[in-house]
């Protein structure tokens, strides 16, 4: 059965989407059968993935408002990973979902009939606190916090890990927080630096992934053109980072 993890941080520009496409490339190099799930109508983790999201026809949105089964929608790409996606659409399901009965658990439901197909699913969330994440974290069985390496991301760690809080207290007592992973890294940098230790030092409890994502253009460009960072025109020697998370989580599993 899927070990399931939600990459969840409110603040946008963190590496996510990255972090999530990137992370699940490298376990399915590891033999590792892998599942995408896009929940952020912004549809970046499907573009990434080698599809274009306002071509789709049906996406997650059609699973959580119209109970179309996972099944119908599943892509999969050239990498060997699968992929439920999103678009635009799923903006709407927030408001449509509103007054529906077990609206916090219609990830779980759809996540549930899939899981045991795959060794690892990866669920891309929105950069916010709303329902769509706070499904996700119902779903999950670990978080992992991509964090950037700017003191302003720490504030929006702190009112994360209180949803997370919530969310094992009343909807998912088994939810665990698997690590920050520190992105956007920059060695050179002073306040880079600082912001690392810092990390540390504000929490404790919580594992930092010592891989941390450095900053570089290749990131931004290998997502533009839909193909993970390992590609040898776009090879960084911080690229590693990802692999080196991979065969953590596949260890711990």
């Amino acid at each position: 059965m899927a070990a399931v993890i939600a990459l969840a941080n409110q603040k946008g520009g963190v590496g996510k989407t990255t972090s999530t496409y990137n992370l699940g490339v490298a376990l399915a190099d590891v033999e590792q059968k892998v599942l995408l799930l896009d929940l952020d109508p912004q549809g970046s983790l499907t573009y990434y993935s080698g599809f274009e999201p306002e071509e789709l026809g049906k996406t997650i949105y059609h699973c959580l408002v119209r109970n179309t089964r996972p099944q119908d929608i599943l892509l999969r790409n050239d990498y060997g990973v699968d992929v439920l996606p999103a678009n635009i659409d799923l903006s709407l399901a927030e408001f449509q979902l509103v007054n529906a009965p077990a609206r916090e658990r219609r990830i779980t439901r759809i996540v549930n009939e899939v899981r045991d197909q795959y060794d690892f699913v990866l669920i891309d969330c929105q950069p916010s606190l709303g329902l769509l994440t706070i499904n996700a974290l119902a779903a999950a069985d670990e978080v992992i916090i991509p964090v950037s390496c700017e003191f302003l991301s720490i504030r929006g760690t702190r009112a994360l890990l209180k949803l997370i809080a919530k969310v094992k207290g009343s909807l998912n007592s088994k939810l665990q927080v698997a690590g920050i992973l520190p992105t956007i890294f920059d060695s050179r940098t002073r306040h880079g630096r600082e912001v690392l230790a810092r990390l540390a030092e504000e929490f404790p409890q919580i594992h930092l992934f010592p891989q941390a994502v450095p900053r570089s253009i290749r990131f931004a460009e290998s997502a533009a053109s839909q193909q993970p960072i390992y590609e040898s025109k776009f090879q960084v020697p911080g690229a590693e980072a990802y692999r080196e998370l991979a065969r953590e989580l596949v260890r711990k599993k």
